[in-house]
């Protein structure tokens, strides 16, 4: 069961439920505007579209896309939406969230966030760059100097 935690896209999932319980366990904080719905679906439709340029920048490039196993990466992806994030597909995910917020429109599940982003980085982001650093040295340096790691 564990190692299923080990992806991305179940930890998300996991935080989306997290957010889920809380929009139902204070229901009555929720703000219902049809704003917020459109608000939705245009988030989610712009972080499917950042993941799936992710994905085809790391497919071209013929590396892995699999963070379980960084230290399996052969080409440092710096091109496409590389050039804005070091780590669109989690700006991606990131964008899951939001627009579940949104959906939800319930404020208190905005509480999720700041939890999510220490996750992501600790649990994913810090041991993908360090690996990215042993394998590319001096080019990652100074790639990640030039490009934010979120946004």
């Amino acid at each position: 069961m564990l190692r299923i935690l080990r992806y991305p896209p179940v930890v998300t999932l996991l935080f989306m439920l997290m957010m889920l319980l809380i929009s139902c366990v204070f229901n009555m904080l929720r703000i219902q505007l049809p704003i917020f719905n459109w608000l939705a679906v245009l988030i989610f439709i712009l972080s499917i579209l950042v993941i799936l340029s992710a994905g085809w920048a790391f497919k071209k490039a013929k590396t892995t896309v699999d963070p379980t196993t960084p230290y399996k990466t052969t080409e440092l992806v710096t091109t496409g939406i590389y050039q804005y994030s070091r780590n669109p597909m989690y700006v991606g995910l990131f964008g899951f969230l939001l627009a579940e917020a949104s959906l939800l429109g319930n404020p208190l599940c905005l509480i999720v966030i700041p939890f999510y982003i220490y996750t992501i980085n600790m649990r994913f982001i810090k041991p993908e760059e360090k690996a990215l650093k042993t394998i590319f040295g001096e080019q990652f340096v100074t790639y990640s100097k030039q490009v934010r790691m979120w946004l």
